[in-house]
């Protein structure tokens, strides 16, 4: 038969027709789906919603944003704080002129190679990052001290506005993840800069000054308690760290008086209390990025995802699919993101309100549950809840440091106090009780009293770390990241004053 008959026979209209048909009968199911999935995350999200704010709690920015407070008595209120035309804060910006370099380089030859012209902060940076395990030279800490006094009017009047009782910076929370935070970075510099001015002042047996700077770090840290923001509170706790850094290596040279003094500074902060303001903020923000979501563009969306955590946005969704991967989330599974997103963030919150003092790796099997659900496509159909949780699981355990670390600089300073008077060490931390202290702080991670070893000379203050184990007083002296540590450790030693006879 001829090819051209074979061809005309073909049933090619019924072969299109059937074609046509399962393509739509797959595009109605997907529909169907998507449909389905949406009203199952709608009912799931009102549920959700209908609890919590049953229980008082609040998922938006409204009662979470502070009062205002009169100028004079707000930290913020000053010119110093009103960002420029580039939409910074140039606090400290004074930068070293090529004839400043040139007086500088002269003066310290033996320390020349680090001055150069321009940024102020980096030249002292590059003192510290030098006498990173080792205390500065006096000609290091001479230098320091030179390099930061023409903006010793900046460091004046940070001290003059620490004394206001309230910290107000005028935040715009409507812009959710995009608001603009000038005065964070800005408080991080200059706890950088006073944290070098302390160790540089130490040196130079300038004890008071290192022990005002020092307290005026944790005075920085202060201004953010008050604001409900995670980026805020990473911030806050990085300026502990700082100042806690310092304590450490210089408690042991301070007198009853000084040690006193940073006693009762570090007495009034609260870490675990501040980071559940900040996880309430957190969630406002996710709920506010839903409403931003639903409304958002292609672009918008991807810049968003990109903005918030750029590794899921380029792993989720492939490249080649996000228009569809865009508009399937959008449509079937936002609510039902959002519905997950503020479960998780109640979970936290109910366990972290059950036992205020400790923060557990793993509360009540919450992360193990939660990896176990957000596995496969559900970290697509889940991607902000997904995204938040990998961020918390990063800020819990630095958060839980600095906590430890605060109570172990609380013991330290008691420790001083208590070998000032008895010229030894306790062999146990009952001794310090209740004369020195009421009550000996708990460890975070499991409630117990914090561990303690002393050979007379020096001493050891531990908590037993992210991994749960007592690995008795020794940590990876290398390991920057708290989980990745064993032991959570603080060294101290007798008085300077004591030891020495």
């Amino acid at each position: 038969m001829n090819p051209l008959q074979l061809i005309r026979k073909a049933p090619w209209r019924k072969i299109a027709a059937g074609a046509g048909f399962l393509l739509v009968l797959l595009v109605t199911l997907v529909v169907l789906a998507g449909a389905w999935f949406s009203y199952q995350g709608r009912r799931e999200w009102e549920a959700t919603k209908t609890a919590l704010l049953k229980r008082g709690e609040l998922l938006s920015y409204e009662g979470l944003i502070p009062l205002s407070v009169p100028p004079e008595e707000n930290f913020f209120a000053d010119p110093m704080w009103e960002p420029n035309v580039n939409g910074q804060i140039d606090l400290l910006a004074l930068q070293i002129t090529p004839d400043e370099a040139a007086q500088l380089k002269a003066r310290f030859p033996g320390v020349a190679d680090l001055v150069k012209e321009g940024n102020r902060w980096e030249v002292v940076q590059n003192v510290g990052r030098r006498a990173k395990d080792r205390n500065m030279t006096q000609a290091e800490a001479d230098m320091v001290l030179a390099v930061l006094r023409p903006v010793q009017g900046d460091f004046d009047t940070l001290r003059r506005l620490a004394v206001r009782p309230e910290a107000r910076f005028p935040v715009d929370y409507s812009k959710g993840i995009s608001m603009e935070l000038p005065h964070v970075h800005a408080l991080f510099k200059a706890g950088l800069m006073l944290h070098r001015r302390s160790q540089a002042e130490a040196v130079l047996g300038q004890t008071d000054l290192s022990v005002d700077d020092i307290l005026l770090i944790l005075r920085l840290a202060h201004t953010l308690d008050d604001e409900p923001v995670l980026i805020s509170f990473l911030v806050a706790i990085s300026l502990d760290s700082l100042a806690l850094d310092a304590i450490e290596k210089l408690v042991p040279t301070w007198s009853a008086t000084q040690v006193q003094r940073v006693e009762r500074a570090l007495g009034q902060s609260d870490v675990l209390k501040q980071m559940t303001k900040a996880i309430r903020g957190g969630r406002a923000s996710g709920n506010q990025l839903m409403d931003q979501l639903k409304q958002a563009s292609l672009g918008e969306f991807v810049r968003t995802l990109q903005l918030i955590n750029s590794e899921v946005a380029l792993e989720y969704p492939p490249p080649n699919s996000t228009a569809c991967f865009f508009l399937a989330y959008r449509f079937a599974f936002l609510e039902g993101d959002r519905a997950r997103l503020n479960q998780m963030f109640q979970r936290l919150l109910d366990c972290l309100e059950k036992e205020p003092m400790v923060l557990r790796p793993d509360y009540e099997g919450l992360y193990s549950d939660l990896e176990r659900e957000l596995r496969g496509w559900n970290r697509s159909r889940y991607i902000i809840t997904y995204i938040e949780t990998s961020a918390l699981k990063y800020i819990l355990p630095r958060a839980a440091s600095v906590e430890t670390r605060i109570r172990q600089a609380r013991i330290a300073c008691v420790i001083q106090r208590y070998a000032l008077t008895e010229k030894a060490l306790p062999s146990s931390l009952n001794q310090v009780l209740p004369h020195y202290l009421e009550r000996i702080p708990v460890d975070i991670v499991n409630g117990e009293p914090m561990r303690y070893r002393s050979n007379g000379k020096d001493y050891v203050l531990w908590s037993i770390g992210w991994n749960e184990k007592d690995d008795g007083g020794e940590a990876y002296s290398g390991e920057q990241s708290p989980e990745k540590k064993l032991d959570w450790v603080w060294k101290g030693r007798l008085p300077d004053v004591v030891a020495t006879p």
